[in-house]
């Protein structure tokens, strides 16, 4: 195609699409017919110079969600219904960006985790103007999982989308035992980005639970025995950022919280606005461990998640009174 032909076709796009003139109206200036225009039309679309996107409204369950903010005493949580169109974690991840972007402020630093949730939100997110944006990261690098759900995938995602500079943590999440953790932190590349990270103003995480394939697959790091398998695995709740807890929101194992490179749980619960990112059934039990340890601000779930926190909620609540 000559060049002359594609800065044409590009300008019948524009006039239709981004001006909002008439078929007949682009025909009378550029002195064409209208069925020409239509016919450039179609070949921005399908030389790819127009990419139509359609959105579904997000859909927010407010009964849920009060009842939620009431039990998990948790300030905003926002449970969102699925359009037919869309699986429920992008509808799930649509509405987390959407709080994210609000959220945002020039010259705030974003730490982020890792996941499938996180990523529904990450590729959401929309492009901002804001000056001295910073994306880094909460923990280190997970060598199992998909290189596409990393934290540093995702932040550097992330960063390109906000046009934010991206800070990486370049370190493994899990390391072999405490004094190799030890040795990392004293690197001053890691121990930069730490600090960096314990003073940023918002975090995005995603949110595992006992059972999830998530979970499973942190828990694959760090090589434990099947005794101390069987261990961990009866007693945790969920897990942030490669950090479990158990039902109360407690740390649940020292000796693995001494191997990880990334934020505590009490490093996380002090950044000032968390967004945790959960869906489905299973991840009921990570999110009430989480909520109890304080460690979320808002919350973005779904319609089967929300019903299972509130049918575990009342089982404990029965269980207490009788």
């Amino acid at each position: 195609m000559k060049q002359r032909d594609a800065e044409l076709i590009l300008r019948v796009a524009r006039m239709y699409y981004e001006k909002d003139q008439s078929q007949d109206q682009v025909a009378r200036v550029l002195g064409t017919s209208r069925s020409n225009v239509s016919r450039m039309l179609s070949d921005a679309k399908r030389l790819g110079f127009v990419q139509i996107k359609i959105v579904a409204p997000i859909t927010r369950h407010e009964s849920l969600s009060s009842q939620l903010h009431k039990v998990l005493n948790i300030k905003d949580v926002q449970v969102i219904g699925t359009d037919r169109s869309e699986t429920t974690l992008t509808s799930v991840g649509r509405a987390a960006a959407v709080a994210l972007n609000r959220a945002l402020k020039a010259n705030n630093t974003i730490a982020i985790s890792w996941g499938r949730g996180v990523e529904a939100t990450v590729v959401e997110v929309a492009s901002e103007t804001l000056p001295g944006l910073r994306v880094t990261q909460l923990m280190g690098g997970l060598s199992a999982v998909a290189t596409s759900v990393s934290a540093e995938e995702l932040g550097r995602t992330l960063a390109q989308n906000l046009n934010a500079q991206f800070i990486p943590l370049l370190s493994p999440a899990v390391v072999s035992n405490a004094r190799t953790r030890n040795t990392l932190l004293n690197e001053d590349s890691i121990a930069q980005v730490l600090e960096i990270s314990r003073h940023a103003d918002i975090a995005l995480v995603g949110i595992g639970s006992h059972g999830s394939s998530s979970s499973e697959e942190v828990l694959k790091q760090f090589k434990l025995t099947k005794a101390e398998h069987e261990k961990v695995a009866k007693t945790y709740a969920g897990d942030v950022s490669a950090r479990f807890y158990d039902s109360n929101g407690r740390s649940l194992n020292s000796e693995m919280d001494n191997r990880v490179i990334g934020m505590t749980l009490d490093e996380l619960a002090a950044i000032p606005h968390v967004i945790g990112i959960a869906a489905g059934k299973e991840k009921a039990m990570g999110v009430l461990g989480a909520a109890r340890a304080g460690l979320v601000d808002t919350l973005v779930t779904d319609v089967s998640c929300a019903t299972e926190i509130l049918n575990l909620a009342t089982a404990a609540k029965e269980a207490q009174s009788a």
